[in-house]
Formats: C-alpha cells, structure tokens, sequence
C-alpha cells in the first residue's frame, strides 16, 4: 500500500505533464493563437527600428502631380519622358508600381491589341524590362507582415516587385532564385506562392525620401540629385492606390501606401534582413522542448515556483525570441510555449494548491462562525449582486432564510425608501437604488417580508483579489430605528415651528437656497411672499396669548391650504410668513395667487366661541430680479410688507427701487455727502432763460439746482432729491435755491436788466413747513421785490390738500409774488385747480413739445392748452423747445414764451449775465439772432 502511495503521485505528475506537451504542441501546430503571436510579433519587431536606404527613393504620383498633369490614367508617353529623364542621370533601376489597364494610342502603347491581360504582362514589356507581381499578402487580422518573394498561376516563376528592383541592382548578392518546389498538387489554374519572408519595417510610413512626379519631370534640380538611386514609382495621392496597415503604423496612426510597402522589402533584400518564419511542424517541435527544458530547470534548480521566477522564466523566452529575431533574422511564435511555461505554476504547485483550498474552507467555516455571532446583518454577493450568503442578523431584519433568496439579485430583496434630507421623514418616491460601489454608507427605510418599515444603516464593501478584480460585495445592515426616531424628532425640532408645524427660518432659507440652485438650471423666477398680520396685537390683548397662538395655527393652516402642496410655507416669526413659488408670473398670477391669499385670511376665524376677523398685509418679492440671494429677496420683501401695512394693510405691493428704498451703506453715506454739500455750500444753482420770442430778448428765467459730486459726477435733481425727502432736508434745501435765485434775480435789477426768476417748490415745503415765513425771510434779506420772483407748483403738490395749499397760494399772491403751474397736462390736469387757485402760469410740459412738429396729437393738446390759458388770461411758456420748427409751431398757434435748449441749457449766472448782453447778431449765442431767424406763417 505504501509503494502505491508513493507511485500515483509521480504517476498522475507525468501524465499530467504529457497532457501539457501535447496540447502546446497541437497549439502550436494549427495556430490557434496566431493573434496573439502577431501582437508579439509586432511589438518584439518594433523595439529597434532599422533605418531607410538613402538610394532608395519614391517618385510620388501624389495630389500636385495630378493638380498640375491632369486627371489620372496619364498617356504613356509621358511615363516614358520620365524614364528618359532618369535614364540620363545613371539611374539604371526604375520600378513602376502602376497597373496599365486601358489600351492608348501612342507610339507606347499596345499597338491593335483588342484587350489586355492583367495577369499576363504584354511582349514589349516583358522584352524591355524585368517583371515584378505586386502581391500583398494581409494576415487574418488586416495588417501586411509578410511578402512571398515568388508567385505565379500553377506555379511561382514571376518574383516579388521589390525582388525584381533588388536583383537588377548590383548591390543585392543574395541568391533566392532557386527553385522550392512549394507548388500543390492541386494549384492547375491557380495562384501560387512561395518563399515567404517576414518584413522588418525601416520606421513608420513617411520613411523613406519622397519627390513628387512633377518635380521629377520639370525640375533638373531635383533630377540630377537622383543620380546611381534606385527609383519607384507609384500612387501615393488620398484616393487612388491602395493603403495598408503594418506593425509600424501604430507609431503615427498612418497606414502605409502600396509603393512604400514595395520599398520596404527593396530595403529588407538589399541588407538581407528578411525574417523567415519558421514552419509549423518545427514550431510544434520547438515549443515542446521549451516548455520541457522549463520543467527541468525547475526540477535541477530543486525549488518551488513562484510567480517572480515564472515571470523569469517567461522573460527568458521572450528574450530567446528577440534574438532569434533580431540576430538570425528567424521568427518563433512564442504564444503556445509561453502558454505551456504558465501552466508549469498550477502543475507543479498542486498539492500548494489543494493545501490552500482546504485552507480557504476552514477559513470560510470560521468566518462563517464569526458572522452568526454579529447581532447585524450582513450578506455577500457576486461580481453581478446575486446574493450568495445571509447571516442571522440579515434573515432577522428581512423576515426571510437564506435559502428562498440565496441566487437572487440583491436589488430583488432591498425595498429601499429615500430619507428626506434634514427632516427625516420619508420621501414621496419609494424607489432607492442598493448602494453604488463608489458609496460606502446609506441610510434608509427597508421594507421586510412582512410590510414592517425599519430605519437601517447600510454599508457596502468590494471584494477584491491581488490583482484589484472585482470578486464581489459585503453589505453590512444595522437596524438603528430606535436611535433614528430619537434623532428624527431632534433633527424635527430644529428645523420646525413647533406651534404650526411649519418649516422654521432657518429650513426656510435651506429650501431658498436649494430653490434657487433649481430654477438657475431652467431661468426660470422665484416668487417670494412677505406676510404679516394687520393688528395682530388686537387679538392678544382681547382674548389673550393662547387664542392668538390658535389664531396662528388657523392662519398657517389657511395659507398651507391656499398655497398648495407642491410650494414652500415657512413661519418667519412672530405674526409674519413667508411663501415661496416657482411658477408663478408677475404680470397675472402672482395678483391673481396674492388675491386669494387675501380673500382666505378675510373670511371669520371662531376663537373661544367669538367670531374674530383679520387681514394681512403681503410684500412680494423675485429671484433674481430683487436680489442675488435669498436674504436679499427676503429682506426687499420684507420692506414692502411694512410698507403696505403702514399704508392700511390689508393689501400686497411689489418691490421697486423707488417706492422701497432699502437703506444701505452706500445710501448712509449718499445721506452724508448730501448734508455736508448743503451746509458747506457745494450745491449748484444754474439759470435757464425764458424767451419771449416776438420781443427777442429774455424776460424771465428758471432756476435748477445741480450737484457736482467729486466722485459721482454731474448730478441732476432726480439723482439726490427724492433722497432729501426722506431724510427731512428738502426744507433747507429749498430754501438756499430760493436764497441763491433772488439774490441772482437782484443783481441783474441793479444791472438794469430785470428779469423775474422762476423757483420750483416742493410739495412738502410747500405745505408742510413754514413756508411764508421762509419767503417773506429770504425776500427781505435779498431786497427783491416780490413781483419779481414767481413760484412754480405741480398738480401733484396741491391734489392732496387743495384747501391748504390754496390758503398758502393766497398769502403767496397777497405779497406779490407769481404763481406758475408746472408740468399742466401730465398730472390731473384738473380744471378744478385753475378754477379754485390763483394761478397766474400755465407751462406746457415738455412731454408735449418734444415731438410737436411729428405727432399731430401732442400738436392738438398743445393748442388746447394755450386756448384755455388765453380764455382764462393766463400766461403761457412751454418748456423743453429744442428746434426752430417748435419754435414757429408755437408762435402760430400764439405762444410767445418759450424755454428750452434752442435757446440755452441752464447756465451759470455769470454765462446768463453774458447772453442778456450779447447784441452781435452774428454770435450763435445771441438770443436775438435765434428769435429773428425764426419766420411766422
């Protein structure tokens, strides 16, 4: 029994090692991997590149050629001017690679012949030259390794193109002409090869030198540098001639032209360094013994194989076949021995093998013990996810056994629901994917078997090998549903008003600003509504803090409802709400959605048995159109809630840059400058001259306060009076532009030349102020007699309050002074005022001077107004006249006052001084030459 023991071990080693020889040898033998022997061969090839023969030279018929000597079949003759040419310069071997297939009527050609044979080459040539076939032969996977330097039908006589280029040329000794009878039996009628060589390829395609057919021909230069070459010619031109891809063409991504292909055996035979593949049944021979000679290096060398010796091994035999390659020009395919040597591992290193199997089985059983213990779940899958085991833990969580699932695709088994971020509660879409490999934890709700939802954990790990492949997947499953409702109602909390249950400030501006990232992909708007009670207080003081949180609960409740479920409510605080919406449009339903919200919170609330009625007030504000962020839009909306609610409440608004002014430190500081330049004086008063046209001189003037900012330039009143306003300056304001006009108005009286000045009052100084004691003030201290000053008013700044202003109009025109009405026809233009007021002037606002001569509605309101003021005895001036036309429009229809820039921009009173005294007629500034110009119909 011993002796037994100790033969069928060698035994079973010799017959498996019989079993390898002999399949590398069948491999070997039918080539099953002549793929990848090719790949070898390629590479190994390629490692040293030989260089180009200098005398070899391709005379290209290329793209110039056919640009210059028209389409292609070209006449023969000119193909016999080309060897002419070349002959003169001692180039005695000239290889045409061209198939001349049509018959031609030149003294070159194929005389009465009624066809011509491809195969069999004419008389005259095979007379006058030496013949070469053009064969390419392309392996199995299209690339051209290998040339048969003699082919034929039924047998090989005519040789290889570039054999016939080597063997004309003296320096080729190399004899490959004698006979190997490879012809078959069989070959009657058919095309035959023999002597088959392998090509070392002297670079990638582009080698070798190159002219191009016309230089060749018209070009002496270039001729006499072809002297003792050997030339080829051939196609090269995109289109024409037939490309093929070669071991060399991977290193610039080209395929190589046939009449290079031809080149590179020419250069091959000139430097014999073609490569003779060895035959199939020495091969089978050779790879035999080398796999054989591996076994007994091991078996001498007394040691275990390992995978770096095996990779010594597999080096040596490549290293083997490169020098057979490179030194006697012999190719071996080495894929079937290489094959052979790699299997040597799994048959010397079986019983390793076996030992680490049973190895791998205890450890399994271990692993397996260590599992059931883990109170989690865990599962191991495949590469593809079906599942291949389940502990306890995981048949505990899912409600199921490892057998009815064992197989299955793990996706099969994990009825995934989503957790919605921050909140922690379930989200509407139930289908979660299982892990991906690139995610390491998750967590999740799993429905089990039996319809019970648990909070899990799940984590997910690759199983890999040495080599990084992919072997499968471990999922560990925590049941953690008890700690995730503990931090589900934490989490609950901190995002969530307690008293609605609605989303709190800060998961407000969360939800904005994930809102925002949204709609910025689409263009699309946000819709931000600011809500706050009117007279919340009321409700508290009267039925107290608990029936005003109930008030508050009804209203959230009322607001969720209206708003719809798709959109975001939020409590701000205190009273106030904020709703969001990304679909609604300013111009229709942001009214139409703000109306409903007002008609909800109108209708009765029941608290403590009473009937209680509310309103709110809404400020609505837009992404991006009132902010850049969600603070920004918030913050504008918030500005217009407080407005609307101070106005009345009960009613919504939209933000706008002028009726919301947000203050801001740019505004602080704007509020500063403004009072430094009123106090230091740096305001601007300017003149601009009212004309009477028919006496051509200036009667009154109009003064306009400017600002010249240091940094903001130029101001105009519009940039810095609505500011001064709001913060209470517009009294001292008016008052040094009152100041500063009469004291000018004064002055051009002591200079003889009186002249009324006009000064616009504002409607808060006007009636809200102590304006008559100012006036009366200002016109004492300047000495101007009150006849000389006039006072321009708008509709605007007496609609309000016509009893007051009225009152303040009287006591105006009791000193004196005049009263003008500015801007008539734009406000109300109310014949109330011109009845109730003691108006004086009437002015045409500019708005319809600017296109009186163009548009004949402006023209028929304009006559209009200067009607009704001539029925009424009012003076009439219209302002903002630019052009000669307006000017003798309005003096036809009996306006004879004029203002505006045709005359002059408002000017210093220096520059005003200097026009009222211009009498040159030839000065573009006088006055008078402007009015005398101008001819009435």
């Amino acid at each position: 029994m011993t002796g037994w023991h100790t033969y069928f071990p060698h035994a079973t080693f010799i017959l498996r090692t019989i079993l390898l020889l002999t399949g590398v040898g069948l491999l070997s033998f039918f080539s099953v991997l002549e793929r990848i022997d090719a790949v070898f061969y390629d590479k190994i090839s390629t490692i040293q590149q030989y260089l180009p023969d200098n005398n070899i030279v391709i005379v290209a018929i290329d793209e110039e050629s056919l640009q210059t000597l028209g389409r292609w079949p070209w006449s023969r003759s000119l193909h016999a001017k080309l060897i002419n040419r070349l002959q003169k310069t001692g180039s005695n071997v000239i290889g045409l690679d061209i198939l001349f297939s049509e018959p031609q009527n030149d003294p070159f050609a194929d005389g009465n012949a009624e066809r011509i044979y491809l195969v069999e080459p004419l008389p005259f040539f095979r007379e006058n030259a030496r013949l070469g076939h053009v064969d390419i032969e392309l392996d199995s996977d299209g690339i051209a390794r290998r040339v048969f330097l003699k082919a034929g039908i039924e047998e090989p006589r005519w040789p290889a193109f570039g054999f016939a280029l080597a063997t004309q040329s003296n320096k080729y000794m190399t004899d490959w002409a004698g006979d190997i009878n490879e012809t078959p039996a069989n070959a009657r009628g058919r095309w035959v090869r023999s002597h088959e060589a392998l090509i070392p390829y002297a670079g990638q395609p582009g080698s070798f030198q190159q002219l191009s057919y016309t230089q060749v021909l018209f070009d002496d230069q270039v001729l006499a540098s072809l002297k003792d070459k050997i030339i080829i010619v051939g196609m090269t031109a995109t289109g024409m001639g037939m490309r093929f891809a070669t071991p060399a063409s991977p290193l610039n991504r080209q395929p190589m032209s046939g009449v290079e292909w031809h080149a590179n055996v020419l250069n091959m035979l000139l430097h014999d360094r073609a490569i003779h593949p060895v035959a199939d049944h020495s091969i089978s021979l050779i790879s035999i013994i080398w796999v054989l000679t591996a076994l007994l290096a091991v078996s001498i060398l007394q040691r275990n194989i390992t995978i770096p010796f095996l990779l010594i091994l597999l080096g040596c035999g490549l290293f083997f076949v490169w020098v057979a390659l490179r030194l006697a020009h012999i190719w071996l395919p080495p894929s079937a021995a290489l094959l052979g040597t790699i299997a040597i591992y799994p048959l010397l290193n079986w019983r390793r093998i076996n030992e680490f199997m049973q190895s791998l089985f205890v450890a399994k059983a271990g692993s397996n013990a260590a599992l059931e213990s883990v109170g989690d779940g865990v599962i191991t899958t495949d590469a593809r996810d079906h599942v291949i085991y389940m502990n306890k833990g995981a048949e505990r969580i899912f409600g199921v056994a490892l057998n009815q699932v064992q197989g299955t695709l793990l996706s099969a088994i994990l009825d995934l629901s989503k957790i919605r971020d921050g909140t922690y509660n379930e989200s509407e879409s139930s289908e979660l994917p299982v892990p991906a490999f690139n995610v390491n934890t998750i967590q999740c709700y799993l429905k089990t078997a039996g319809g019970e939802k648990r909070a899990v954990r799940i984590t997910r790990h690759t199983l890999r090998d040495e080599q990084e492949v992919l072997m499968g997947f471990v999922i560990a499953i925590a049941d953690i549903t008890d700690t995730f409702e503990l931090t589900k109602q934490v989490a609950y909390q901190a995002s969530y008003d307690t008293l609605t249950k609605l989303p709190n400030r800060a998961l407000l501006l969360t939800r904005f600003e994930e809102l925002i990232s949204t709609v910025q992909k689409h263009g699309k708007t946000i819709t931000a509504f600011f809500v706050t009670l009117d007279n919340f207080k009321k409700i508290n003081d009267a039925l107290g803090h608990r029936a005003g949180d109930e008030l508050l609960k009804m209203v959230s409740q009322r607001l969720t409802n209206t708003a719809h479920q798709n959109n975001i409510v939020a409590r701000w605080g205190g009273d106030e709400f904020v709703l969001l919406f990304d679909h609604l449009h300013k111009e229709d339903t942001t009214p139409q959605m703000a109306q409903e919200i007002l008609e909800s919170i109108r209708q009765k609330f029941h608290l403590h048995n009473q009937e209680v009625f509310v309103t709110v007030s809404i400020g609505i504000g837009f992404f991006p159109e009132d902010g850049e962020n969600s603070e920004a839009v918030l913050e504008r909306a918030s500005t217009v809630m407080h407005r609307v609610k101070n106005e009345g409440g009960n009613s919504f608004g939209f933000y706008s840059a002028e009726s919301s002014v947000a203050w801001t430190r740019d505004r602080l500081e704007f509020e500063k400058e403004l009072r430094t330049a009123l106090n230091e004086g740096h305001l601007q008063v300017l003149y601009q001259p009212i004309v009477d046209v028919h006496q051509r001189r200036i009667v009154r003037m109009e003064a306009l306060v400017r600002w010249p900012h240091p940094t903001r330039g130029y101001l105009s009143p519009g940039d810095f009076l609505p500011l001064a306003e709001s913060v209470g300056l517009m009294e001292q304001l008016g008052e040094e532009v009152l100041r500063s006009a009469c004291i000018a108005a004064e002055k051009l009286l002591q200079a003889g030349k009186p002249v009324n000045v006009s000064v616009n009052v504002n409607p808060r100084q006007l009636l809200y102020g102590n304006f008559m004691q100012t006036l009366s003030q200002v016109l004492s201290e300047t000495k101007l007699p009150a006849t000389s000053l006039i006072l321009e008013i708008t509709e605007s700044a007496v609609v309000s309050d016509i009893g007051r202003a009225s009152d303040i109009l009287i006591q105006i025109k009791t000193l004196g002074a005049l009263i003008a009405l500015d801007d008539f026809g734009t406000g109300y233009s109310s014949l109330t005022l011109l009845r109730e007021l003691p108006i004086d002037i009437l002015k045409i606002d500019k708005s319809f001077i600017r296109a009186l001569d163009q548009n004949l509605n402006d023209l028929t309101i304009t006559q209009a107004i200067i009607g009704l003021g001539m029925n009424l005895d009012l003076a009439i001036i219209a302002e903002g006249v630019e052009s000669e036309q307006q000017v003798r429009i309005l003096l036809n229809h009996h306006c004879h006052l004029q203002q505006g820039y045709y005359f002059s921009r408002p000017v210093p009173y220096e520059s005003l001084l200097q026009l009222m005294s211009e009498t040159d007629l030839s000065s573009p500034m006088s006055i008078e030459r402007l009015c005398s110009s101008v001819r009435v119909n």
